[in-house]
């Protein structure tokens, strides 16, 4: 059986055949305020509460990691001594932060989250020779995590920022660089608002036919059901 990286969430767990799988890198991607940082430091924390001698890994990219959020959502605040948080000032040093992880990484049962991938991505594309220099950068970057999960046997999360799809009726999001995001990413999961305040929707893309979504709630202990 594939080993998976529960979220602590029933109906989410459901679609997502057990949780995150190891071994992959899955992204989460949705407009902001959709919940995304919220379920990656769920996911974290639970599985750090779950096992004692567990760690885990955060690359916040975006310095956009609340301490007060992290405190609020952990049940037990001595697990964050088991959590490891890089903050990327840049797009070369987010690069440089995901080469070391092999060197950190003992084979197995440590996942990693990168939040997010393209922030620091989108501030290096500009005109078509920046932009080329950028995607190159970040295919660099998504290929090594994607080896790193495999051969560490590690579950990687990446979340991702989107832009819109004006020319679309209705105008539909996408993330950003979702074409390298689509080939390296093995599970894809949209998160999306709900006309219900707090309530959030979680639509799995990636893999499968068809799609599957469950609903959820963002609350003080992180994702709760809805």
């Amino acid at each position: 059986m594939e080993r998976r990286l529960p979220t602590g969430l029933t109906p989410l767990d459901e679609i997502l055949g057990g949780g995150f799988r190891y071994g992959a890198v899955s992204l989460i991607y949705g407009e902001a305020s959709t919940g995304k940082t919220t379920l990656a430091i769920t996911t974290l924390t639970r599985h750090l509460e779950t096992d004692p001698w567990a760690k885990a890994y955060y690359i916040d990219s975006d310095n956009k990691l609340s301490t007060n959020r992290l405190t609020q959502i952990t049940q037990d605040p001595q697990v964050l001594e088991r959590l490891l948080i890089w903050r990327s000032m840049n797009f070369p040093e987010q690069g440089r932060t995901i080469e070391s992880l092999p060197d950190l990484l003992p084979n197995g049962n440590i996942p990693v989250v990168v939040d997010s991938i393209t922030g620091p991505y989108r501030l290096e594309a500009g005109n078509s020779a920046k932009t080329f220099r950028a995607n190159k950068e970040l295919n660099r970057q998504l290929g090594f995590l994607s080896e790193t999960a495999k051969t560490k046997d590690s579950a990687i999360l990446i979340t991702g920022q989107v832009h819109s799809i004006l020319d679309r009726d209705p105008p539909e999001v996408e993330p950003v660089a979702h074409r390298l995001l689509g080939y390296w990413s093995d599970t894809i999961l949209k998160l999306e608002t709900t006309s219900i305040q707090g309530v959030r929707q979680a639509i799995l893309e990636k893999p499968g036919e068809e799609r599957r979504s469950c609903r959820f709630k963002l609350g003080e202990a992180g994702i709760e059901e809805a």
